[in-house]
């Protein structure tokens, strides 16, 4: 399969370099244009504070992760306050919960274990399934969030008569901050900042049908774009463009909603909601529709 030269654009920021290398590794071109970062509120610190006193006196049964950003936030964050050494004994007396196998290795870096996992399902609803399946009911559940929350996941823990708690260590941004992206790189993530000239000039070029195909990898990186277009009054030139000139690129099935609430007709959704099967995903999709009628525009582009 091969992408031949085509301007794939990258809306994503945390993992932007790694789904680029993807993308050159089947002959496109990544157009890197992040539309989302993450910072850390004024009272996240108080926030976090107060979870980690509460959790003395009344111990969750569960602390579920959804992200291997929130660990290293969360840990962060109680080293500065000075209460690392407590919210480690917290965590190490409480039943974890990881929502993918990458959450679960950043638990795992901080010596953190057993961990709980879904099967196969990484999202929001599979940590739902995870504890509809062992029948957990009438326990303390603590979510350190990943910049927003599930209302699906907490009113079904709430059916089941669990008492959630929320803990939120970084929110989703249109721009980064240095304090936050400084905690991705310790990760290991390239972390690019979101910026408002190179967003306008990928809505430019989407609008020129300068971009053949671009990639969604978050519900906040739509968020993110539409919010900016919206500014910039171009909200509309913008959707327009999408289902007209670029093949539209969703990791999974929460992000594809996001577009379609944006009035974007979503081309292509993997059926592994990663960064490699989705680009994978576009390449049989252009090899499979050549008379799909933005594929036919690519392919005349190429001549």
């Amino acid at each position: 399969m091969s992408l031949s030269n085509l301007n794939i654009a990258v809306t994503a920021s945390r993992r932007a370099a790694e789904l680029a290398q993807v993308i050159r590794s089947l002959g496109g071109k990544p157009y890197i244009a992040p539309t989302t970062g993450i910072k850390r509120e004024e009272r996240t610190p108080i926030e976090v504070s107060k979870f980690i006193e509460l959790s003395k006196e009344s111990k969750p049964d569960y602390v579920v992760f959804m992200t291997g950003p929130s660990v290293y936030s969360l840990i962060d964050l109680s080293s500065e306050l000075g209460k690392k050494e407590r919210l480690i004994n917290i965590l190490q007396n409480s039943i974890l919960v990881a929502r993918s196998p990458k959450t679960q290795m950043s638990l795992f870096n901080f010596g953190l274990k057993p961990i709980l996992i879904p099967n196969l399902d990484y999202t929001s609803v599979g940590v739902l399934k995870l504890f509809e399946g062992m029948g957990v009911t009438k326990k303390r559940i603590a979510i350190v969030w990943h910049g927003t929350s599930s209302p699906d996941l907490i009113d079904g823990l709430e059916r089941m008569r669990n008492t959630i708690i929320e803990v939120f260590v970084y929110k989703y941004s249109e721009t980064s901050e240095r304090n936050e992206t400084r905690v991705l790189e310790s990760m290991g993530f390239k972390t690019l900042l979101s910026d408002d000239t190179q967003v306008l000039d990928l809505v430019r070029d989407v609008n020129l049908g300068n971009i053949d195909a671009i990639t969604f990898t978050s519900p906040p990186s739509v968020r993110g774009l539409f919010n900016f277009a919206k500014r910039h009054e171009l909200w509309e030139t913008l959707q327009n463009s999408l289902n007209s000139f670029a093949i539209v690129v969703a990791v999974g099935p929460s992000t594809a909603r996001e577009l379609d609430k944006n009035g974007v007709m979503v081309d292509v959704v993997p059926s592994v909601f990663k960064m490699k099967p989705m680009i994978d995903a576009l390449a049989l999709y252009i090899k499979r529709n050549t008379l799909n009628e933005k594929v036919n525009r690519i392919s005349q582009r190429r001549k």
